[in-house]
């Protein structure tokens, strides 16, 4: 072979195998998870305001709008993500450092503006941190400081997992909530109710993210969104994936996409005989502590339903280990200290004298006859209760329908209060409309979380007596007042506002004052019942290792829940990669 035709023909093979290895390469990797969201126009891309495709909020949007540490349960410390540096200075002020080197997927360098930012958007919201922070200041371009009115190890958290935002998109919000903040604006304050309003309103084009993936407007679809490597962003580098598709919809829609293979990581609650049949496949089941689970909700303003003996009855009467078997099999485990937060909490924050004296609620048919009876109920010649003003014990529960666990709950828990006499109506409800339903009064008893997955019992009372009291979660959710429960209550330890309880619990450096003011608010709350805790939610995960290569199921890390949830760390921090010979 001549010698000229022999190098064209090795440069032609030469460039066929670099051509072949770069469409390879642009394949890439892919791991495959899920959250429900909504389609454009009424999913967006404002992560401040109710209706945007947030996936999962302190979830996924981790891999867009990272927060600045992460809290590992297990070892009890933090793992900085966004911050390079973080805590208290010797003013007991916070102080923060960014990583270098991160950039938006806008161009825009990450820096201390930013957290500004973050924060002070996040005032005409409600963000948490606010309870505990004066002022926010700028040190250098990658540090800042906040200076604290009171320092404490819960503000710590809600400053730390906080997630972070672009100057470039809400900067102008965080300049006019600035003087809002000096002025010590609220609601009802007509700048700080219009300014709210703006940003509820506020559509950005897309968003602009600081994590190793972003979402593109042109990659939703009714099926599932794409993220994409977002090559400046935080731990880019680090990554094991290309991108990350997110499949759409709640555990009916999902299954099937578990079952033959499509998603290979899925945080829904699946029925018992689903989960069997998950096992059946060979997929794994991952049983982590979420510190929550479904309650029923009542409208404090719809009498009786206001009454404490009411919703001590319907404690007595509901069989909660039955229920939560029947909703979620053995991750379903009935609440036993009935006290607003996780029992898996209870012995770091509560005396043995406090827990021998909560009333656990057992199932009690005579008991709760007795209370009603008590209160000059009586049962009508149809077996159905009728209060002390002669109105049938007759009320509609709402339901996130598409949650297959609480629906289960729901109806479970309305089989068991008709057979006692009461006259229920289980409805369910789209799960964004059930919320918002919730949030605006529109309700007379609904299934809703009791707890948060947080250290700290505080964010766990505040769940009743702020995100769904009138506060919600997202600028425009809590204008309808929620469940109207007076946070001034009156228990056998005399007079109590159990909203400014909860937040001082996580007030400060002094951990038994915290721990003596969570008891007052345990106590209050098992005696009260303000909301009634069925069980709590333990992960059924199925976790697919034919793709995933991923920690054995008995990792501490498994541990972390809510804002610290364990998937999008791992993911963030290559703790999850493809499976060997993907």
């Amino acid at each position: 072979m001549p010698k000229k035709r022999f190098t064209l023909l090795f440069l032609c093979l030469l460039l066929a195998l670099t051509f072949g290895a770069a469409n390879a390469q642009d394949e890439g990797t892919t791991i495959n998870i899920a959250w429900p969201y909504q389609l454009p126009p009424d999913g967006h891309f404002n992560s401040f305001a109710s209706g945007v495709i947030n996936l999962g909020g302190n979830t996924y949007q981790d891999l867009m709008e990272p927060p600045f540490a992460v809290y590992l349960w297990g070892a009890g410390t933090y793992e900085g993500m966004m911050a390079e540096s973080f805590g208290y200075d010797e003013d007991d002020n916070y102080v923060i450092t960014l990583k270098s080197g991160v950039s938006w997927s806008d161009g825009t360098p990450v820096t201390s503006q930013d957290i500004l930012t973050t924060f002070y958007t996040g005032y005409l919201i409600g963000a948490p941190a606010w309870s505990y922070v004066e002022s926010i200041e700028v040190v250098d371009d990658l540090t800042a400081r906040f200076i604290m009115g009171s320092a404490s190890p819960l503000a710590e958290y809600r400053i730390l997992t906080y997630q972070i935002r672009p100057t470039s998109v809400y900067g102008t919000f965080a300049e006019r909530a600035m003087p809002l903040v000096e002025a010590g604006a609220a609601a009802g304050d007509a700048d700080f109710d219009a300014l709210v309003t703006e940003l509820t309103e506020f559509r950005p084009e897309q968003y602009v993210s600081a994590g190793p993936y972003v979402l593109l407007p042109e990659n939703v679809s009714d099926a599932n969104v794409v993220l994409v490597k977002n090559e400046g962003g935080l731990n880019a580098d680090i990554v094991q994936f290309d991108r990350a598709v997110v499949w759409n919809g709640e555990t009916e829609a999902v299954t099937p996409l578990v079952s033959n293979g499509d998603l290979w990581y899925a945080t829904h609650g699946f029925p018992p005989a689903t989960e069997a049949a998950f096992v059946d496949q060979g997929i794994d089941i991952i049983r982590g502590a979420s510190y929550s689970g479904p309650a029923i909700y009542v409208n404090h303003d719809i009498y009786p339903l206001n009454r404490p003996e009411v919703r001590q009855a319907m404690a007595y009467v509901v069989d909660r280990e039955e229920n939560g078997f029947v909703s979620l099999g053995e991750s379903g485990i009935a609440s036993e200290c009935m006290c607003g937060f996780s029992d898996n909490l209870t012995e770091l924050w509560l005396s043995e004298e406090t827990l021998d004296t909560l009333n656990p609620y057992d199932t009690d048919h005579e008991m709760a006859a007795s209370i009603l009876e008590g209160i000059g109920f009586t049962r009508g010649d149809d077996g159905v209760w009728v209060d002390d003003q002669g109105n049938r014990m007759a009320f509609e529960l709402i339901f996130p329908a598409e949650f297959l666990d609480w629906a289960a709950a729901a109806e479970n828990a309305t089989q068991q209060l008709n057979d006692f006499g009461f006259e229920i109506t289980a409805r369910g409800v789209q799960f964004q409309q059930q919320l918002q339903d919730v949030y605006d009064n529109n309700f007379q008893m609904a299934i809703r979380n009791w707890g948060i997955g947080s250290p700290f019992p505080g964010q766990s009372f505040l769940e009743p007596y702020n995100r769904y009291n009138g506060q919600g979660e997202l600028a425009g959710e809590g204008v309808g007042g929620g469940m109207r429960f007076d946070v001034n209550v009156t228990y056998s330890g005399g007079e109590l506002n159990v909203y400014e309880a909860s937040v001082q619990s996580g007030e400060g450096l002094d951990i038994d004052a915290q721990k003596e003011l969570v008891e007052q608010l345990a106590i209050s709350f098992n005696e009260l019942l303000p909301i009634i805790p069925l069980w709590e939610r333990y992960g059924n995960n199925p976790l697919n290792r034919q793709f995933l290569d991923a920690p054995p199921s008995d990792d501490p890390i498994y541990n972390n829940a809510g804002a610290d949830h364990f998937m999008p760390y791992l993911i963030m921090t290559g703790g999850v990669g493809p499976a060997g010979g993907m």
